[in-house]
């Protein structure tokens, strides 16, 4: 089933399980049967981050939104920084994949992912490496090849890709990910991502159709997958969404308070929406300080002074983000 847009309607349905939470995912597939209550008891959320730069405002966003998640539903949460995945799939050294890992992990406790609910961990986990090589017999070329990341040419002009086959692997990593829950006993899964990563959900759907009518050959699974999608938050300088891999497209949490002033302060009229983006989801404000952050840039043009309040405000929050992302560094 393909993913649709979250009209009023469907926003009520989920507003009602995940409260004030429900306004940061802009699309839906198949998720409100995975939240109703009769299913609530063998439910397992799952997500998870590349480790390939420190995080941008785009990533923090879902990781607040994780945490938000996660105590909202107090379900049961997988985490994954795909660590093996991304040294397949982007054009990043080991050793720096590694300390960022590392560092996500203490930054997303940090934010107060509850460790006591949340299997957090990599790609460098033996059940989900043999998971991976269980659910490949299930998969094709062509499959791949029609489920891929929408903004695969994109990366590949910046000349971030792995080979080919290394972003299938990466690709068949995370769809185990995303089926690891079943592995335990989950009757439903609820995958929360980016839009962009949609295909992920189309690829562990297939898997467990085509496993449960493999007869003999199958692997006893049975269950639904619900997705939610974040918001993608647009990038800076007209780019499609803030992406670490792209620079200029971002701001991220290794950079310094000056750096992050120069991006968030510039007056460049392409990079204000991706602004208020940022201060809706990436803040932490409550909602009284994010409306008077709408208001202010509804009437930037004609009074400038209180957007420009709002935007020195952020600067300063994101910094305290920035300073507890280099606290967590090992």
């Amino acid at each position: 089933m393909p993913a649709i847009p979250m009209d009023q309607h469907i926003t009520e349905a989920v507003a009602g399980h995940l409260g004030p939470a429900a306004i940061r995912f802009t699309h839906i597939d198949g998720a409100v049967s995975v939240l109703e209550p009769e299913a609530r008891d063998s439910i397992a959320i799952v997500t998870g981050f590349g480790p390939t730069n420190a995080p941008t405002a785009g990533t923090l966003s879902v990781m607040l939104g994780a945490v938000e998640l996660q105590r909202r539903l107090d379900a049961p949460m997988t985490v994954i920084v795909s660590d093996l995945g991304a040294w397949n799939s982007r054009n990043v050294a080991w050793s720096t994949l590694v300390q960022v890992r590392d560092q996500m992990f203490a930054f997303l406790v940090a934010l107060g992912l509850d460790r006591e609910v949340t299997d957090l961990r990599s790609h460098l986990d033996h059940a989900n490496l043999v998971r991976a090589g269980r659910i490949a017999r299930y998969l094709s070329r062509a499959d791949f090849q029609e489920h891929r990341e929408s903004l695969l040419e994109l990366y590949a002009d910046h000349g971030l890709l792995g080979s080919e086959v290394g972003v299938v692997t990466d690709s068949l990593y995370t769809v185990a990910d995303v089926l690891g829950p079943f592995d335990r006993g989950a009757k439903h899964v609820l995958m929360i991502s980016g839009m962009e990563e949609a295909y992920f959900t189309d690829l562990a759907r297939l898997v467990l159709e085509r496993q449960a009518n493999a007869g003999e050959l199958g692997l006893g699974w049975a269950g639904s997958i619900g997705a939610l999608y974040f918001r993608v938050l647009e990038g800076l300088a007209g780019y499609p969404k803030m992406s670490k891999s792209i620079p200029a497209s971002s701001i991220h949490l290794n950079m310094a308070s000056d750096e992050v002033a120069a991006r968030v302060m510039s007056d460049d009229r392409e990079s204000q929406p991706a602004l208020l983006s940022a201060i809706e989801l990436a803040s932490g404000w409550d909602a009284a300080d994010i409306a008077t952050a709408r208001q202010a840039f509804a009437h930037r043009d004609s009074q400038p002074g209180p957007w420009r309040e709002v935007r020195t405000e952020f600067c300063e929050t994101f910094s305290r983000y920035a300073a507890l992302w280099k606290q967590c560094a090992s």
